[in-house]
């Protein structure tokens, strides 16, 4: 242990010298251990095309001891009667709005090409929320410091991302390198260890007495998350880019390259899994303890099982903001792998989920062998389902975008801009689902229909309660979609949709490469933000408002949403047959909402005082409050302005 760094951390913690801040948020409630194995991750590509040497740039930022600036290191100091620093409590689970938003990322890229990749979005007129900077990015495995030759001025990117209203998420594992490299096309050139290494070595920082393991970035130890000191070394390394403002690491489970079943720590010996879950409960504690939960996630894995390792649950539930299954091939077959993965971990409790778009694998992830080839089907449909998931990333190692398919190109665009742009409107909805499940302990946001043994071949789900999803899980583009029982439904794409009860629907068509088969419970109430045309949901002039749909239930239905700084308001819509009230707690924008109704429309009234009927919805957009009924569909829309108190609407 290097005596200067313990005596700095104590100091830091008597509130003498701010070196690393600990602190307790109050942990989550726990939830039983699942069963240790062993899994591996990101599969390589045999070609190198290694461009940059990163190694120099690691010496240069690093002190002549091996730790890098804001380490805390300084001069030997007699700490013997220094006590270790005090762990970090993780906070309660929570997922803030923002990472609901549609995330990007690419396996190899630069400060020039992430702008030109927002870009290339923004021009298309295509939401983005979120940049995850996969590896390469940093100086050597794992070091924390970007690479000035691939990520010149860094902060500056980071300030523009964030001025443009995107988050970026930093790519990382456990492992400090001895040796590193970049197997993919593209990658960077390492002629030394981590600047970290030696000293993580000679202070004890790594498990298993400092042994090395082979992963895909090199031969590397693992750090030491049962020893206070190595968390606090740890951590320290952190320090500037938090400070810096990134909103999250992306924690790829380079644990499973452990190959021991027991791991050897400070504090004794552990299971696998007990360090597996120690790793992502740190990497969450400490980020949000320095970001706060409203500014930083970790993206972790939930359920894992690929490369022909056996699966295991990775970060517990109460330690997963943001959980996604990757790595699946880029077929049919990967589709269905992300869904079953997807359900698995939905039972398991985990809220915030979703896959890479697409696939993430140009090969089979068992033998890493065999091409799989690019199919713009595939694609298509895994964009409607990533799109209906709470978690949308696109993502893989062809760093394929919508606009670069190579066949149908301009419908792939088409696609993939209606999607994201319907999972942006989303937000409020996927936000208030999570709320939900975090504080009352409700079902989580996806629930799979069936038991495990009958979701093959089927994969449909619900968004809560109220979307019907039925994935397209073949070229065919037809399948049954079994409607669940005591509720009825209505065609997410109809114009002139009628109630369904809950039935089997054989062969429902869905060959418009755009659609899958959605439905919408009778009684659902979707809260939707910036609803225009795109989606036909709405009109440039809601962009900025609140939109509400509303089926109507057969006697009462309430719903509680949130705005965008976190409280809440409700609406309850009663149906009297003859007319269907909907009362609000409160407004906290300018709100539509778009009824379907099917009683008479003759009159709309807002606390007892008749609201004037407008001839269309760019009229109704003209005015602050109004109504309008587009004629031959059974759609009312209804526009009211922001209010702090109670407000009673009645179609009538």
């Amino acid at each position: 242990m290097n005596p200067s760094f313990r005596l700095s951390i104590s100091l830091a913690l008597s509130g003498a010298l701010l070196v690393s801040a600990c602190g307790d948020n109050g942990s989550a409630p726990a939830e039983d251990a699942t069963d240790d194995a062993t899994d591996t991750d990101a599969a390589t590509d045999p070609a190198s095309d290694a461009v940059v040497d990163a190694d120099s740039d690691a010496d240069s930022a690093a002190d002549p001891d091996g730790t890098t600036d804001g380490s805390g290191a300084g001069d030997a100091l007699d700490t013997a009667d220094a006590g270790p620093p005090a762990p970090v409590e993780p906070p309660p689970i929570y997922t803030p709005r923002w990472a609901f938003e549609p995330w990007i990322s690419k396996d190899i890229s630069d400060t020039d090409d992430t702008y030109a990749f927002v870009e290339g979005f923004r021009e298309r007129d295509i939401p983005v929320g979120v940049v995850v900077l996969d590896s390469p990015w940093e100086t050597n495995y794992n070091t924390f410091i970007p690479n000035p030759t691939r990520y010149h001025d860094f902060e500056q990117l980071v300030a523009d991302l964030h001025a443009d209203d995107i988050r970026i998420v930093l790519w990382v594992t456990q492992f400090v390198n001895e040796i590193s490299f970049d197997l993919e096309t593209g990658g960077d050139v390492y002629t030394s260890a981590s600047a970290l290494f030696a000293e993580g070595i000679a202070e004890g920082y790594f498990v298993n007495d400092g042994e090395t393991y082979s992963w895909w970035k090199g031969f590397g130890a693992s750090v030491d998350f049962f020893d206070p000191w190595a968390v606090a070394w740890w951590h320290a390394q952190q320090d500037p880019l938090l400070d810096l403002g990134i909103n999250g690491w992306k924690l790829d489970f380079g644990d499973s390259y452990i190959t021991t079943p027991e791991i050897e720590t400070e504090a004794g010996t552990v299971t696998h899994q007990e360090y597996s879950e120690a790793y992502y409960r740190d990497f969450f504690a400490y980020g949000a303890q320095r970001r706060g939960t409203d500014e930083f996630v970790t993206m972790v894995r939930p359920w894992d099982e690929s490369y022909g390792f056996e699966g295991r649950f990775y970060a517990r539930p109460e330690h997963a903001p943001v959980a996604w299954v990757g790595d699946q091939r880029r077929d049919w077959v990967g589709l269905a792998d992300a869904l079953d993965h997807i359900f698995r971990s939905a039972k398991a409790g985990y809220v915030m989920l979703g896959s890479d778009i697409g696939g993430y694998l140009d090969r089979d992830d068992v033998s890493l062998g065999d091409t799989i080839p690019f199919d713009t089907e595939v694609f298509a449909r895994w964009t409607a389902v990533g799109a209906l998931n709470p978690f949308m990333q696109l993502h893989g190692r062809a760093n394929i975008t919508p606009w670069t398919v190579p066949d149908r190109t301009e419908e792939i665009v088409e696609i993939y801009r209606y999607w994201a742009t319907l999972h942006h409107q989303m937000v409020p909805f996927f936000d208030t689902l999570a709320r939900q499940t975090y504080a009352l302990g409700t079902e989580p946001i996806i629930r799979p229909q069936g038991d495990e043994a009958d979701w093959a071949g089927d994969y449909s789900y619900t968004l809560g309660n109220s979307l019907f999803v039925a994935p397209i899980l073949g070229p065919e583009g037809v399948r049954d979609v079994s409607l669940p029982p005591l509720y009825a439904w209505y065609d997410w794409w109809s114009d002139d949709p009628v109630a369904i009860d809950g039935q089997v629907l054989p062969a429902v068509d869905a060959t418009d490469l755009g659609r899958i088969p959605l439905y919408v419970r009778e009684g659902a109430i979707i809260p939707l933000q910036d609803a225009t045309e795109v989606t036909g949901l709405g009109t440039t002039a809601s962009r900025d408002a609140a939109t509400l749909l509303v089926y109507p239930p057969r006697s009462a239905e309430f719903f509680q949403m949130f705005d965008d700084e976190g409280r809440d308001w409700w609406l309850e819509a009663t149906n009297h047959t003859e007319s269907c009230a909907l009362r609000f707690t409160r407004l906290p924008d300018t709100t539509y909402v778009r009824a379907l109704w099917r009683g008479p429309s003759d009159a709309v009234d807002a606390d007892g005082v008749a609201l004037d009927r407008q001839a269309s919805r760019e009229d109704l957009d003209a005015v602050a409050e109004g109504w309008a009924h587009v004629d031959g569909t059974p759609w009312v829309w209804i526009k009211l302005s922001a209010s702090e108190e109670q407000t009673i609407v009645t179609i009538r």
